[in-house]
């Protein structure tokens, strides 16, 4: 099961660092650019925040202050929530539960090496947008095994012979697939 995957099955890597001096400003602007929704800043060389979508909405734009003044130590959440690549994924996120956070700084070795998100959990528990049966995540199959998958460009997965026979996306209408199956006659409603 996935939940007995370790939290370097999907950290994102590599990781976006900003400096404590930079302007918000510019971190928003960095993490539009990257389509990202949090930074680990810095001071000096060492982490000592992140800087996340929140922060930018509920420390800046709703308290109606100007982003170009501010710095993005001035708004980070402190102190960083750090675990280790080699924790299980199950325990990194009952960290976030019992902290009520979204993501969490991962380490290893003492380094910070990327960030793990409530969406990665999310990304592990996927179903297919034709048939509605679940789609098994790489983590808990052996290679050559489990699902094959297709995924639109829009986001939506398909098991291959599900996408094979919706041939366009149902989510956006794009083509997904250049070989076709269809159905035998005695499958169809009109036999």
């Amino acid at each position: 099961m996935w939940r007995e995957a370790k939290v370097r099955d999907v950290v994102r890597k590599p990781i976006i660092t900003v400096n404590a001096s930079d302007s918000v400003k510019y971190v928003a602007k960095l993490m539009v650019e990257k389509n990202i929704s949090g930074v680990v800043v810095l001071d000096n060389g060492k982490p000592v925040g992140l800087v996340t979508e929140r922060d930018l909405v509920s420390k800046v734009l709703a308290k109606d202050r100007e982003a170009g003044d501010l710095r993005a130590g001035d708004i980070m959440s402190s102190p960083l929530i750090t675990v280790d690549v080699d924790t299980s994924l199950s325990e990194a996120v009952d960290l976030m539960n019992r902290h009520r956070i979204r993501r969490l700084v991962v380490s290893e070795g003492g380094n910070i090496v990327g960030i793990f998100t409530q969406r990665d959990i999310l990304g592990l528990e996927r179903i297919c947008g034709y048939c509605t049966k679940s789609i098994k995540p790489s983590l808990v199959t052996k290679p050559g095994e489990g699902d094959v998958i297709v995924t639109c460009s829009c986001g939506v997965a398909y098991h291959l012979d599900c996408a094979k026979t919706v041939v366009y996306c149902l989510n956006c209408s794009r083509m997904i697939v250049t070989e076709v199956i269809y159905p035998r006659p005695e499958d169809t409603s009109s036999g």
